[in-house]
């Protein structure tokens, strides 16, 4: 990697996890090896200062997917055992049973 000085590129040096920082933003850019897009490659990846890999777009979407779907099971285990309770149950809890149909 190269970094601009006085109207000349000249070569940086690798940090010591290897990756090349580029401190005006506070991310280091690197070669990162895994799987990404069902592709098993080494990929050019963003790192914040401290060596934490940034996540794509994709990734971010995937976790935020998990995470609803991890919710929603809630739901499903809470509305499954509301259904269990009586009316009366339900009433003390201020929960209309209406609600749960």
């Amino acid at each position: 990697m190269y970094h601009l000085i006085d109207n000349t590129y000249q070569l940086m040096p690798a940090n010591e996890r290897g990756h090349y920082p580029i401190a005006p933003l506070g991310v280091e850019l690197g070669i990162w090896k895994g799987l990404y897009q069902n592709a098993e490659l080494p990929w050019l990846r963003w790192w914040d200062a401290q060596g934490n890999l940034l996540l794509t777009g994709y990734e971010c979407a995937d976790i935020e997917r998990e995470k609803a779907e991890v919710e929603r099971q809630k739901r499903l285990i809470i509305t499954e055992k509301l259904r269990s309770l009586s009316t009366e149950q339900l009433n003390a809890l201020g929960i209309d049973p209406a609600m749960l149909d």
